[in-house]
């Protein structure tokens, strides 16, 4: 039987646990790891697969999918044997700005704060807190959907250093629709004051973080 060819689907696990047609994009894990840049920005047309390309980084090395090399057995990335000992070893940090698209500065930093606390919320009871001092848990039980813009702007270098700590591999860090929120600033007039929150937080996220092994954005 023909497989099913699906439209819209992001969801790499989706696409290969219900053995739908998929495309094999994996050679762009390869050659992304290979080339080793700290942060890489895809610029490509809309209805291009990022976010599915996105999706399959993240599952290609987050530790939630460590042992599923069923989801790779037969694509390309699986031939690399080097590549392939990295399968679920490094962690992942997965944010999506496509929600963040608002008419004023103030809902739009409240959706990213939400965004983000939603990110430390999966973590919770991820982390091994004996791995933090006391200043650090503080810090983690602090990020919340109404925090200051200092904190959320250092939230994910953070959450980076407390998994790099605990898995002893410097961290993944993925965004997709990173320029969703700034086109709506750009739109409804406030681009200068997102421009400066977002200049914080990737600051912080991609420039000046220790815990980030590669950023892809």
């Amino acid at each position: 039987m023909a497989r099913v060819i699906p439209t819209g689907i992001q969801s790499f696990l989706k696409l290969r646990q219900d053995n739908l047609f998929y495309v094999d994009k994996t050679k762009f894990i390869q050659e992304w790891w290979e080339h080793k840049d700290d942060v890489t920005l895809v610029t490509r047309p809309r209805r291009f697969g990022k976010t599915l390309m996105i999706d399959t980084v993240r599952t290609f090395f987050s530790p939630e999918f460590n042992g599923r090399k069923d989801l790779f057995e037969g694509l390309y990335i699986w031939n690399n044997t080097n590549i392939r000992q990295l399968q679920g070893k490094i962690p992942v940090i997965f944010l999506s700005f496509a929600a963040a698209k608002s008419r004023n500065i103030d809902e739009m930093k409240s959706k990213i704060k939400l965004i983000i606390s939603r990110i430390y919320d999966t973590y919770y009871n991820i982390i091994d807190f004996n791995l933090l001092n006391d200043a650090e848990i503080k810090r983690f039980k602090s990020v919340q959907y109404d925090m200051k813009d200092y904190i959320a702007m250092s939230s994910i270098r953070d959450l980076s250093r407390y998994l790099e700590r605990q898995f002893g591999e410097k961290v993944i860090i993925l965004l997709d629709e990173y320029d969703a929120p700034m086109q709506e600033a750009w739109l409804n007039a406030y681009w200068d004051e997102a421009a400066d929150f977002f200049r914080g937080l990737f600051n912080e996220t991609f420039k000046t973080n220790e815990g980030l092994g590669r950023g892809l954005m």
